[in-house]
């Protein structure tokens, strides 16, 4: 063997591929996440366990959806958040 070194090419992480990949990778590990938080929240509605106001609840979730609608904008999706039949903006 000579002196002769066999280098590989660095990846380029800026190419569309690689932040395809990197987009797949790190928002689907996000949204299961998310989804994972969201069934936890839910079994807080058992009132054999919790007792909780309908009011404050309905706050937080309002105060949810506007940042999910906020994320989603981000996105260049845009959809309306009605609570009960009214439209919140």
């Amino acid at each position: 063997m000579s002196g002769e070194h066999t280098m590989t090419a660095m990846p380029d992480f800026n190419s569309s591929t690689e932040k395809r990949a990197r987009f797949g990778k790190v928002f689907s590990t996000r949204v299961g996440k998310l989804i994972e938080d969201l069934q936890a929240m839910a079994k807080t509605a058992n009132l054999e366990i919790y007792e909780f106001d309908d009011e404050l609840v309905k706050k937080l979730f309002i105060e949810l959806a506007k940042r999910f609608r906020a994320t989603a904008h981000q996105f260049g999706i845009e959809f309306e958040i009605c609570i009960d039949g009214e439209a919140i903006e």
